[in-house]
């Protein structure tokens, strides 16, 4: 019984062992679930969003948070608009009087309204307050973090490929190859990264895909960096001269034998790019080179409310896209961290 226990044990994958020692890494896991948390917020804004992040209600402009209000929704088939109601003076018979946010007292007709379970007036409450347009901030944060998060994994996902390419080439060819891509990395190493973000997204343009497009072409250099280094350190292992006694290609033995042994480097590397491009995408936004106003983003959102936290009026405009960026960031890093220690093929079972 022992010794079907024993080959049982032995039989399972790296894969197998390096789950076990990721769940004992309790920071790891935790950040994992409020990443997966972020992720499925973000999936399913519509669905979770209290209100259209884009809405503006100038009446409502930098609230502090728990603000609550009532308005009157006009039955409008083409759009939703809110009238926002200071005092309510009378809802009897057919019509509503009522005073605006201007002091004017006004009168509307029933049969301009959509009722709302039963009744004309809703209460609508902004549990972070509002922007300085009058938009829920909480709705903006779930929104926000789709831009946040699609531009990262996608400007990750074009470093990734860019470097494992010229890594690999660097480092298992050596000679030419390996001096030319590494001027070149040396190149853009010399560049402070955010500047040559700055400088790519001015000539590509503002925009969604120019973001991401920056950053990718930036971010590279690190990848391709790790993946030199550790294949020249195994291209001389014995099963990587067993491959090639075998007659196996170049590219097979690259992406079987070579990349694979690669992975747990590669991998760290790739959470910390992906922290730095959320970074990146903030940075773009909050200095106007990224998405564009009215879309919701993190950086954005700073941009529109650090005045207001210079003056002192409302902390949270700031505050809150603030935390988002960095609890997402901590989050990936941490995740890194525990990925690196379960791929350590020296640390115990």
């Amino acid at each position: 019984m022992e010794e079907h226990n024993e080959h049982t044990e032995k039989g399972k994958s790296l894969w197998y062992y390096s789950y076990r020692r990721f769940k004992r890494h309790k920071l790891a896991v935790s950040a994992f679930f409020f990443l997966i948390f972020i992720i499925l917020a973000a999936l399913f804004a519509p669905l979770i969003s209290p209100y259209n992040p884009d809405k503006q209600l100038l009446e409502f402009s930098a609230k502090q948070p728990m603000f609550k209000s009532y308005v009157l929704i006009k039955n409008d088939a083409a759009a939703e608009k809110f009238i926002p109601v200071k005092i309510l003076l009378d809802e009897n018979g057919d019509a509503i009087r009522y005073i605006d946010f201007t002091d004017k007292e006004s009168v509307i007709s029933k049969r301009e309204l959509a009722q709302k379970k039963g009744q004309y007036v809703s209460e609508m409450r902004f549990i972070l307050g509002t922007d300085k347009f009058g938009r829920d901030i909480l709705s903006r944060l779930i929104y926000g973090a789709r831009i946040s998060l699609s531009v990262g994994l996608i400007s990750q996902s074009i470093a990734l490929l860019i470097g494992v390419f010229f890594g690999s080439i660097a480092g298992y060819y050596r000679g030419m190859q390996d001096k030319v891509t590494m001027w070149l990395v040396n190149v853009v190493w010399a560049f402070p990264s955010i500047l040559l973000v700055i400088a790519i997204s001015i000539v590509l343009g503002k925009g969604f895909w120019q973001a991401f497009v920056a950053i990718g072409l930036t971010g590279w250099v690190d990848i391709a960096r790790v993946i030199r280094g550790q294949i020249i350190s195994i291209r001389e292992s014995e099963y990587v001269e067993a491959a090639r006694a075998a007659g196996f290609g170049d590219l097979r033995i690259i992406m079987r034998h070579v990349l694979p042994n690669s992975f747990s480097p590669v991998i760290v590397t790739s959470t910390v790019g992906l922290a730095n491009a959320i970074i990146f995408e903030s940075s773009l936004s909050f200095l106007g080179l990224g998405v564009q106003p009215p879309t919701a983003s993190w950086g954005q959102m700073v941009f529109d409310g650090y005045r207001f936290l210079i003056t002192g009026t409302n902390f949270g405009m700031v505050l809150f896209p603030s935390l988002a960026i960095l609890l997402t960031v901590f989050a990936v890093n941490l995740i890194g961290d525990g990925i690196r220690d379960a791929f350590d093929p020296r640390l115990k079972k």
